[in-house]
Parts: C-alpha cells; structure tokens; sequence
C-alpha cells in the first residue's frame, strides 16, 4: 500500500492540526459512526470501543509527525503497547448499537499502515489548506495533482491539472485525499505560476468535470449520502479546509483559556468576522466558538467552560428551523454573552441568555457538559415579552443576571 511520504523539516500546521483532533478521543465501533467532517474534530480508530488504546495511537502518530518517523518505526513502537492492551488479532467483540458480538479485526500491521497513512494525508492537508488560506491573495488558484501512474483512479486521472480559485466550491468536495489510499494532492498557484506551467507545455483545465453521483446508504446511522462518483463514501468533504478550521479553532480555544475576559468578546467577534465562520454557516462542518460565557454564569454552573461552541448539527438545525436569522444576527452573539440583558438557568445545565436591542428580545439557550468542561449553543432566535415571562414563570428557573430597566 502506499503511504505518506514525510517532509524533511517539522510541518508545524500538520503537527497543530493532529494535537488539536487529540483533545477529541472518540472510540468508536465502525468507521462510518464517525462520518467525514466528524474526523475533523475528534480522534478515532474504527474498533477501538472497548479498547483504552486511542491515547497511545494518537501520540504514536504525534510523535512520527513531529519526528519524521516512518510507518516501519511507528508500527515497531506501538505494536507491543497494543497487544499488551488486547487490542490485536482477530476476536469476537460486542457492537454497542446492536449488543451483538461480532468477529471483527483489531490491531494488524496492515490496520497500523492504514491508520498510519490516512492519518499522515489528512494532518498534511490540513497543513496544507492553512498555508492556501494564508496565501491566497497572492497564489489564489489550486491545482489538482494526480500521480499518473497504473494505480490512479480513472476519476482523478481525470482531474489532474484542473485549476480553479482557492474559494471555489468544487473543492468542497474534490479536495484531496479523495478515497482510502488517495495519493493526489493541491498545488497553491499565483497567475504568473499558471502562464509558467503553460508554457512548460502543461495541459491545465480551468472547468471542472461534471460530476455523476450515487447513493450511499450508512449502515450505522441509516443516513442516505449523494456522493460523487470517483470519491469513496467517508471522504466527499474537504478534509484540508476542515482541520484547519478546527486547528485554528482549538489555537482560540487556548487563547481564551488565559485571556480575560473582557478581551473574550473581541476574540470572539474577530472569528464570526471571518470567511471560514461565513463558510460554516452556508455549509455547516466541524464547530466555532461563538459567544464568551461571563464568569457570573459559569460560576453559577459550575463550568469552565469560557466560550460556549456552535456545532455543525446545531448550525444545520438552526437553517433550517430559524431561516430568519441572519449573519448579521449571528454576529451579535459575542455581544449577548459578553453583556446580556437577562441570563436565567433552566435545569442543571441549561441556561438561557436573553439581550434586547432594536425593540426585540435575542434568545440564546446553552447547555454545559456534565463534566462541566464545555458549553454548546442549543438555539438562537428571536423572542417575544410574552415569551420571556412565560420562560421566567417555568418552575424551578433561577434568574443569575437581570439587567432589565423596572
């Protein structure tokens, strides 16, 4: 199998994307429970439920990045952990979704080169994709390269030498690694890098072939998934764009862990600014961090949570359910964590922030992990008066801020 081919000196957006996924550990049955852009934000190992090994896979990896190691010295490290631990050979395991024990492979040399080699093209797309962005007013084309060789997909044969602007949203999808195994890869170009490769007699293309589709049905999740022909189901996302997304998301985090907090809301406010927040809330993936939580209201929580997060499945909820909100609405978020007019729990780890501007109330409810480690938006819209008094009537509310005018 191929794998990864590791650059000479130390690619430190590769290393922060991988360190960022490890404060995510998610064991997980079968591949497909953790689909595409989930991968992005967490660190998982098909068949590791069960299996206490996720850490010492993850910092294997880690170190073989950061180290240039190769598959060989990996596997050779690891090997002996994971078999002390169990995880090795084949053996009847219990699938937590159905209780049914199943004969399933754990650890193998052919399974390390496979978590090895996915692992490493992913961490250096991300890589990647965080130089693109920074890049691109200078080199703002991509190009797509395919080895041409007799172990290439006919399809990606097809799209070497495509070229298209960075923000193009063909690379939504078309962005390597395309399948298990995908060797291809982007190439950032400037204008005069594209007359250079002309001239040097390349064949490039400036129109994306079009795209045939299937339907792909999760086993795991019943969910039905379009996918374009010629990428394997698990991998029609930009995995590039999305990890460093969730590195720089994971680079705040850590900012807001020791900043006060009057400088949270500004940090915050920069982020949904950007491009990349305009981007999640047109195609939801990975997370973003939203709005500050004042230390009134963790101390009343008893959270540590400094900044509640917006997911992927909450966003796509919220198109749907409020289309009404707008990004300008969404932009107003660190302004009501940061000053809110009215904060009220509702339950252990629910509370709810209210803030009236222009005549209308903004609802925000959150909900703080039980570990009390992390806050997520639940919902945001717009409310009534009436709603407000009938939310505060709700036995067992307990009023932590009110800033309203008697």
């Amino acid at each position: 199998m191929a794998t990864a081919q590791l650059a000479a000196l130390s690619p430190e957006d590769a290393i922060r994307f991988l360190e960022a996924r490890g404060r995510t550990l998610s064991p997980t049955f079968a591949w497909q429970d953790a689909y595409a852009a989930d991968h992005a934000a967490m660190f998982t190992v098909a068949k590791s439920a069960g299996f206490d090994i996720l850490r010492d896979i993850h910092e294997g990896l880690s170190k073989a990045l950061s180290e240039g190691r190769t598959i060989q010295q990996f596997a050779r490290e690891l090997t002996p952990l994971l078999k002390a631990k169990g995880w090795w050979g084949r053996q009847m395991v219990a699938d937590p979704l159905t209780g049914e024990q199943r004969p399933v492979q754990l650890g193998s040399t052919r399974r390390l080169e496979t978590i090895f080699d996915t692992n490493m093209r992913v961490s250096y797309a991300a890589g990647h994709w965080a130089g693109f962005e920074r890049t691109k007013k200078s080199r703002p084309f991509l190009r797509y390269v395919a080895l041409l060789d007799d172990r290439t997909r006919p399809s990606h044969r097809a799209r070497h030498n495509l070229v298209l602007p960075v923000d193009h949203p063909y690379w939504e999808k078309w962005a390597p690694p395309c399948g298990w195994n995908c060797r291809c890869t982007l190439q950032n170009l400037s204008a005069r890098e594209i007359e250079q490769l002309k001239a040097e007699g390349e064949e490039l293309t400036f129109e994306p072939p079009e795209d045939t589709y299937r339907s792909w049905v999760n086993k795991r999740t019943g969910e039905v998934r379009e996918i374009p022909d010629g990428i394997d189901p698990g991998w029609d996302y930009n995995p590039g764009r999305i990890g460093a997304a969730v590195a720089i998301n994971e680079a705040l985090a850590e900012k807001v862990a020791a900043a006060p907090f009057e400088l949270l809301q500004p940090m915050v406010a920069e982020r949904l600014r950007s491009d990349a927040f305009a981007r999640f809330l047109s195609r939801p993936e990975g997370s973003m961090p939203v709005m500050p939580i004042p230390p009134a209201i963790a101390e009343a929580l008893g959270t540590e949570a400094r900044v509640a997060i917006l997911s992927a499945e909450t966003m796509a909820k919220q198109l749907r359910n409020h289309p009404e909100m707008t990004r300008a609405d969404y932009l107003e978020l660190p302004a009501i964590g940061g000053e809110p007019t009215l904060v009220f729990q509702d339950g252990a780890n629910t509370f709810v922030l209210v803030k009236l501007a222009d005549g209308r109330w903004r609802y925000v409810a959150a909900k703080t992990t039980k570990t009390g480690k992390a806050a997520f938006v639940l919902s945001y819209r717009y409310a009534s008066d009436e709603n407000i008094s009938r939310l505060l009537s709700r036995p067992g509310v307990k009023v932590i801020i009110d800033r309203r005018e008697n």
